[in-house]
Parts: structure tokens; C-alpha cells; sequence
């Protein structure tokens, strides 16, 4: 058989220039290929910013500022709300109503400090409403203020002594102060007062858990809850809904 395949010698020489050819190419170093990447432009999100609403200029009458920030709480809009009743007081400070919902719209808003003001003012004009001094007593409360609180819950009480909210009020800051035996005696007036009221039996049924009389807790929590279903349905009728 003839061999197919030849062994033949070549010159060492030879074969490194052929190496050298193929790995380095005709004398000539090749430069390599750059993939030029374009780097990604920051495109910045155009993020569509609602325009902030400006109040409208209504003139110098105070009550067309109260009347359209009315307006504005119903389609739930505090920030421009408050904007007209603060021009509103601007331009009469003597609207004792517009400060009580200046207060409330504070108050919704965690503005308490600015509620108390408000109230303060409502209080200042108007010192014959007992609602002036439930809602500043309310406001000193949530700010931990319980002395004073209860201050001006006292002034609510002794303008209307039948305010049931105010001795339900009262006692909530009595808590507070670790009066328990007093906080009962002012959540039971608030019961004799307003026998429908819910809150002052759920309020006394934690202090009577915190005193470790779980019958009388569980009597008062249980009334709660009787008393607010009753509430619900009748709020269900008002609104000509149907009571579950």
C-alpha cells in the first residue's frame, strides 16, 4: 500500500517564520476591532406634575372665601379649603365659623398645633358656644396636653352641663393622667347624660381591664358594641340604605 500521507522535513527556520505569520499577520500588527458602546443616555422621566392650583381671586368678601372653601372640603380638597378660609379670616377676623373649620381641617390634617389656634380663636370670639372648648379641649388632648385639656373641657361643661361629649372627653384625659377612679365617674356622667352614646362604655371597659375586673369589662365592651350597631342602623336609615 502507498502511504497517503507524507512525512516530510522541513527547515526549523522556516517554520517559525510561518508561525510568526499567522499569528501576527503580514509584518503588520493588527489593531483590534473596538465595538464602539454607545453609553445610554439619562433620559430623564418626564414625570407630568400636576399644576398646584392657585386660589382664585374672589375679591374682598370674606364669605365668598368661606363659601368656596366649603366647596373644595367636599371634592377633598383640604390644601386649597384651607387656603380660602385663611384668606377668608385674612380679610375678616371675626368669622368665628370659619376658624372652627380652619381648626377641623388642621386637626384632619395632623396640624395640631395650628388646631389649637384656630380653636383658640373661635373660643376668643364666640366664649358663650361650649363647642369652642370641647373642640380646643379635643385639640390639647391629641397634643398630650391633659391639664389643659381638661381645662377647657370644664368651660364646655360649665356653659352646657348635659354635654355628654365633654365628660366622655374628660375622662379619656383622666386616663391619661392615671385617674382611673375619676375617668369612671366621668364616663358614667356621660352615660347618665346620653344613654345612646357608645364610646364612654368601651372607654370604661379598658380601665375596668386595666383594673382586672373582666365581668364588668366585658359587660361595658358588649354594650359598646350594641349601642354602635343600633347607631349604624339608624345612620343607615337616614341615609335610606339598609342596615346588615
Amino acid at each position: 500500500m502507498k502511504n497517503i500521507f507524507k512525512i516530510r522535513s522541513y527547515n526549523p527556520i522556516i517554520c517559525l517564520l510561518l508561525a510568526a505569520f499567522l499569528i501576527y499577520g503580514c509584518g503588520k500588527e493588527k489593531t483590534p476591532e473596538i465595538v464602539a458602546v454607545q453609553e445610554e443616555e439619562k433620559i430623564e422621566k418626564k414625570i407630568e406634575k400636576k399644576p398646584i392650583a392657585k386660589l382664585p381671586n374672589l375679591g374682598t368678601n370674606a364669605e365668598e372665601y368661606y363659601t368656596f372653601g366649603i366647596e373644595a372640603i367636599k371634592e377633598g380638597n383640604f390644601t386649597m379649603a384651607v387656603q380660602a378660609w385663611e384668606k377668608a379670616v385674612e380679610i375678616n377676623p371675626t368669622m368665628v365659623k370659619v376658624y372652627n373649620y380652619l381648626g377641623r381641617a388642621y386637626y384632619t390634617q395632623g396640624m395640631i398645633e395650628g388646631a389649637i389656634d384656630a380653636y383658640k380663636k373661635a373660643a376668643e370670639l364666640d366664649p358663650a358656644n361650649p363647642k369652642s372648648y370641647i373642640n380646643l379641649g379635643i385639640a390639647y388632648r391629641y397634643d398630650d396636653e391633659y391639664e389643659l385639656a381638661i381645662d377647657e373641657l370644664n368651660k364646655a361643661i360649665e356653659l352646657n352641663p348635659l354635654s355628654a361629649l365633654a365628660y366622655d372627653e374628660i375622662g379619656m384625659a383622666l386616663i391619661k393622667l392615671e385617674k382611673n377612679d375619676e375617668a369612671i365617674a366621668a364616663f358614667k356622667n356621660a352615660i347618665a347624660i346620653d344613654s345612646e352614646f357608645p364610646q364612654p362604655h368601651n372607654n370604661l371597659g379598658v380601665i375596668y381591664l386595666m383594673q382586672g375586673k373582666a365581668k364588668d369589662a366585658d359587660t361595658e365592651f358588649k354594650k359598646f358594641e350594641e349601642l354602635m350597631k343600633a347607631k349604624d342602623a339608624k345612620q343607615a336609615k337616614i341615609m335610606g340604605g339598609s342596615s346588615h
